[in-house]
């Protein structure tokens, strides 16, 4: 088989219209690049295998009959990836048109470069921070647990562990990259090895990027390339367990990098962070169950002012979705995705976004992905993301990408 030019990776787990979005997303990034795409499903029960067989042939499916948690399943397609250039890549995720081309001229221009990590943003158009970390250290954690990092967001001694001195805007190096999009060179893959199957879930992107470091090269953070990362939703809504599969993996990195006298302290402090989580996770459970009925969210349902940024049929298509779904929206109009759409129906254009979401009293946006680029959602929910508004991404096949209501 002739070498590629990149090989994607994908490890997926009950993410089927996520999987779905992401790998028509990949599908268009591609273009006019040698590509090969690797989807490792961990034994999912929702479809998704038959999904990717019929909807994208070209992806090489590997099939799980068993959770082999993250590391493990990107090590089975990286055995098999043949790309100069890798990227792990989450389901979970919507990457613009020119991500990678923008990737792999970066990193050719950046010959100390081992791996290069993207500014990510979340369903609600917000930064995520993890985008770029600093190496976990007993202090690091210390002002995290503490909350002095929230105290001092823009601190590179107190927020450390986000790197809050390194403008969000600004190209950097950073020590850890995000494993929901590491762009790795292949040569730099050779010497530093495969991901580190100790680690189940959380934190084999904190560890593979240390031992890059460790090998002599250099972690970028580029924030020219944006993404959505929707975050969690492989791994369900249950935030506690989720950060005590965090904390373990943080311990299982400390057990491995850290024999020195700072091993024992950091224990303690990691431990004391599991417990300090899990009492405030009980309390909040306690108050909602007190104070806030079951029922006490449904008992006035909020009919929300929407708009759809689209084109007048994929707006009919929306409205008739919107429709079989008893939803409560009310629809406003229609904002067309380019400036050359002068159709007498769109309230404007999507430059005019924020002006009509003022003028509107608008309280949700709903963009179609087979009308618009997946740059142009992605860039238009980051710049409105201070305006509180609720955002929905209608997928290629017409299905509500959930997650965002």
């Amino acid at each position: 088989m002739s070498p590629m030019e990149l090989s994607v990776v994908i490890v997926s787990y009950n993410v089927r219209i996520f999987l779905e979005q992401c790998l028509y997303a990949v599908r268009k990034a591609s273009a006019g690049i040698e590509c090969e795409v690797f989807v490792v499903d961990n034994n999912s029960a929702d479809g998704s295998c038959s999904m990717v067989s019929n909807a994208f042939p070209e992806v090489s499916l590997i099939i799980n009959q068993e959770n082999r948690g993250f590391a493990a399943a990107s090590n089975q397609a990286l055995k098999l990836s043949t790309g100069k250039y890798l990227l792990l890549l989450n389901p979970d995720t919507l990457i613009g048109e020119d991500a990678f081309v923008k990737c792999i001229s970066f990193i050719e221009s950046h010959p100390d470069a081992g791996a290069v990590g993207v500014k990510m943003i979340n369903g609600k158009g917000k930064f995520l921070p993890e985008s770029k970390r600093g190496l976990p250290s007993p202090g690091t954690a210390f002002f995290k647990i503490t909350g002095l990092s929230c105290l001092f967001p823009r601190s590179g001694v107190f927020n450390r562990y986000y790197l809050g001195n390194i403008d969000c805007e600004c190209t950097s190096p950073a020590d850890v990259i995000s494993g929901a999009f590491m762009f790795i060179r292949r040569e730099v893959f050779l010497s530093t090895g495969m991901l580190d199957e100790d680690y189940f879930l959380y934190g084999e992107d904190v560890d593979y990027s240390y031992r890059l470091l460790k090998s002599g090269f250099r972690n970028y953070y580029y924030p020219d390339v944006r993404i959505i990362h929707y975050k969690g939703e492989s791994t369900g809504n249950d935030n506690f367990k989720a950060l005590g599969n965090f904390y373990k993996a943080m311990l299982t990195f400390v057990k491995k990098h850290y024999a020195n006298g700072s091993y024992r302290s950091f224990v303690f402090l990691i431990n004391a962070a599991i417990y300090l989580t899990a009492g405030i996770s009980a309390i909040k459970k306690l108050f909602k169950r007190v104070f806030l009925p079951v029922n006490a969210y449904n008992q006035f349902p909020v009919r929300r002012r929407t708009i759809v940024v689209s084109d007048p049929e994929g707006y009919s298509k929306v409205e008739a979705l919107l429709f079989r779904s008893s939803s409560r929206n009310v629809l406003v109009g229609r904002v067309s995705a380019g400036s050359n759409d002068m159709k007498e129906d769109a309230l404007g254009n999507l430059g005019q976004l924020r002006e009509i979401i003022r003028a509107h009293a608008i309280k949700e946006v709903i963009f179609t992905s087979g009308n618009s680029r997946a740059s142009q959602i992605i860039d238009s929910m980051h710049l409105i993301s201070d305006m509180h508004v609720r955002f929905k991404i209608i997928s290629a096949n017409e299905r509500i990408i959930p997650g965002l209501i």
